[in-house]
């Protein structure tokens, strides 16, 4: 069995995803940090495309509390990357 360079591998994942920023990927690794632990366990972030993030909602009464909460959790990712990454933050409900 022949090895995989990481290089090929994370190239194909993040073409998969449409992610270009790599620093983007911490948004993932970091979320329940952002979004607070009682949020994230009602949210998920599942991708990100031209500077928006896609955010998958299980319910929707916290899909509506999130449109509300939008500019302070993009505040929060930006204050956790240390760089604004995040343009813009689409939620949605969960099929």
């Amino acid at each position: 069995m022949a090895f995989t360079p990481i290089q090929k591998t994370m190239a194909r994942v993040l073409k998969r995803f449409n992610i270009r920023d790599l620093e983007s990927l911490k948004i993932f690794a970091a979320w329940e940090r952002i979004a607070g632990e009682k949020l994230a366990a009602h949210c998920q972030p599942v991708r990100i495309a031209r500077g928006v993030l896609y955010v998958e909602v299980d319910d929707p009464i916290w899909l509506a509390q999130l449109k509300y909460m939008k500019v302070d959790i993009q505040n929060k990712i930006t204050e956790t990357l240390q760089k604004e990454t995040v343009k813009d933050i689409r939620f949605f409900l969960k099929s």
